[in-house]
């Protein structure tokens, strides 16, 4: 099998073979001979350039959500896990990624090229917020080596973290800056977002959603799951970074909050209220509590099996899972059915447009 990097289904291409295994191999696209009608003409300069960024931007808008929804249904397949047909879901009023990471090349941030080192700076980036593209574009940053953006877009707060020095960086007035150092030293530096339908403290090294309309997105998401399949009964938030899951459906619940980052965990202490309980572990390492809903939220390796072994202890009779990883999905699928627990619902959203990073959310039952 030959995976193709930039061809869409029924073309016909010429690729530049990247890797050759037994099992299968990597190439990439050279010359379209025969494009697909989803293909279109790349908006982005310095995509062109070789930025590593936005990936799918060559395939039309409403085609790019049916590809990340065939990935995900391949991914299912592969793993033997029957699944219903997914639903699709677009962000409402968005304005692009609030959180960036950016290297920097002679004090100007920038990305980096596809599988390189080598930076490409841009003067215009339609995939970030607005707010967060001033800083991208205009920002000077000296000697540091990477620099972490984060604003909130509907509070107009902005921040960025610095690895390396700060000395000759340039900012707006309004940004708060901190380096890695400050926070070694004990420093604390956040912004506030809203989003999910409230107010949220978020520090500089907490996990947040990459934009707050994914979070309504998600929200919204896993509230009807909760709402039409849950019961009544104590809820688990495990990977709960700073509490949005704990903090919108957890309402009028009992909820434990496990989260093991440091960042997190004060946030979500700062976040949350009424009957909380955030535990600071691993959830591999969690004693689990008997709860009628399980909402995890891991990250891209997904729970293995460690994760779901200690979650399904909790006996849970509806099991949410919220994945950025199609085959990490499919594989931990595969291990809730195989404990007795059935995938009822599937939601596949669109918070990455532009590129091929999925976002899928299912509904097991047990």
């Amino acid at each position: 099998m030959v995976f193709v990097e930039g061809a869409l289904v029924g073309e016909t291409v010429t690729v530049e073979m990247l890797k050759v295994d037994r099992r299968w191999s990597r190439a990439r696209v050279v010359t379209v001979l025969d494009p697909s009608p989803d293909r279109v003409p790349v908006p982005c300069t310095h995509q062109i350039e070789g930025c590593g960024g936005c990936d799918l931007l060559h395939v039309g808008p409403d085609a790019q959500l049916r590809t990340k929804s065939s990935m995900v249904i391949d991914q299912l397949v592969r793993a033997e896990v029957d699944a219903p047909d997914p639903a699709l879901r677009s962000l409402d009023d968005d304005h692009g990624r609030t959180t960036i990471r950016a290297a920097i090349s002679d004090g100007r941030a920038g990305y980096r090229v596809r599988g390189s080192h080598d930076v490409v700076v841009p003067d215009v980036c339609d995939a970030v917020d607005p707010s967060a593209e001033r800083l991208l574009v205009d920002g000077r940053f000296g000697d540091a080596r990477e620099i972490t953006i984060r604003v909130g877009n509907r509070t107009g707060e902005r921040l960025v973290l610095v690895e390396g020095s700060t000395f000759d960086v340039e900012l707006p007035d309004d940004v708060l800056m901190a380096s890695t150092d400050d926070l070694k030293k004990g420093k604390r530096a956040w912004i506030h977002e809203e989003a999910g339908g409230r107010r949220w403290r978020v520090s500089a090294r907490s996990f947040f959603q990459n934009r707050p309309a994914g979070v309504d997105a998600l929200v919204d998401e896993v509230s009807e799951m909760v709402d039409e399949l849950g019961e009544d009964g104590p809820l688990v938030d495990a990977y709960a970074g700073i509490g949005i899951f704990a903090g919108t459906i957890g309402a009028g619940r009992t909820v434990y909050a496990i989260e093991r980052g440091r960042d997190s965990i004060a946030d979500a202490k700062v976040n949350l209220e009424g009957d909380v309980k955030v535990i600071k572990a691993s959830v591999e390492r969690w004693r689990p509590s008997p709860a009628a809903v399980v909402i995890a939220d891991p990250a891209r390796e997904g729970l293995g099996k460690a994760g779901v072994a200690s979650l399904v202890r909790a006996e849970p009779k509806l099991f949410v899972l919220v994945s950025c990883d199609p085959s990490s999905f499919a594989r931990d699928a595969k291990l809730l059915t195989d404990a007795g627990m059935r995938l009822d619902r599937l939601t596949v959203v669109d918070m990455f447009p532009g590129t091929s990073h999925v976002e899928t959310v299912g509904a097991f039952v047990a």
